[in-house]
């Protein structure tokens, strides 16, 4: 039978102060595991812990786009059972009007900083025998949009990464998947509303079979990617989309 209690493990989830992290962060701890939580803003990070009580949970300010601050991470940080890479940004604009400032500035949070933070993690042996990797990615890097070549490219680039690096880890059975969500109500939604609309909003909402997600769904997807219920998936893509990708 599928077995999803993290009873006994820890669990590092990234930008756990975003909706899609919250909702992690709670689910990872109601299936009985202990989390270590990062986020670039302190007053912010200190409401998560408050909320989420502290008994069970380390909460630790991290800027993931410093080398250096990263680095204190790994040192602070316990052996880990499980990751989920949630930090990230969205930048939307058409191809004409892009720049090499926000290219580098997504690049850097979104592929390079959950890549080289997983590398070091596994350098400094950080990473348990059997431990889960789970990078959140998104749909814009399966599938073109207009106003995504910043944001579909990083993403695109993680999913990549991911797959390279469930080869490098499985010799100890260290398992690396990407979870690819569509559009959920959480901070990039509201994002991405106020940059095209309500109506354009109302209108790609219809693309969705099933409407747009909420931080529960993608959560309930990463607590199966990082429970031993998927001890044989590596190295993959979980799309999450309420069946937007399937037209």
């Amino acid at each position: 039978m599928p077995n999803f209690d993290l009873t006994g493990k820890t669990v590092l989830v990234t930008g756990a102060t975003s909706g899609i992290g919250r909702a992690v962060c709670s689910g990872v701890l109601a299936a009985g595991a202990r989390i270590v939580v990062t986020g670039s803003n302190q007053g912010r990070l200190a409401g998560l812990s408050t909320d989420l009580g502290v008994e069970r949970c380390q909460a630790l300010r991290v800027d993931l786009t410093d080398a250096g601050e990263r680095d204190a991470l790994v040192k602070a940080a316990p052996a880990l059972d499980g990751i989920v890479h949630g930090a990230g940004a969205i930048e939307l604009a058409p191809a004409a009007f892009l720049s090499e400032e926000k290219l580098r500035s997504l690049q850097s949070l979104n592929y390079e900083a959950p890549v080289l933070l997983t590398s070091a993690l596994a350098k400094g042996r950080k990473l348990n025998a059997e431990a889960s990797v789970v990078l959140i990615a998104s749909v814009a890097g399966l599938v073109g949009a207009k106003g995504h070549v910043l944001y579909a490219g990083s993403k695109g680039a993680l999913m990549a990464a991911g797959r390279a690096l469930a080869l490098e880890l499985a010799p100890r059975r260290i398992r690396v998947n990407s979870l690819a969500p569509g559009m959920v109500r959480a901070g990039m939604a509201d994002q991405a509303q106020g940059a095209l609309g309500d109506a354009a909003m109302e209108a790609h909402e219809k693309e969705y079979p099933l409407g747009f997600g909420t931080p529960d769904d993608v959560a309930a997807a990463s607590l199966f990617l990082l429970s031993p219920a998927a001890r044989w998936i590596t190295g993959t893509t979980l799309v999450c989309d309420g069946g937007f990708t399937a037209r």
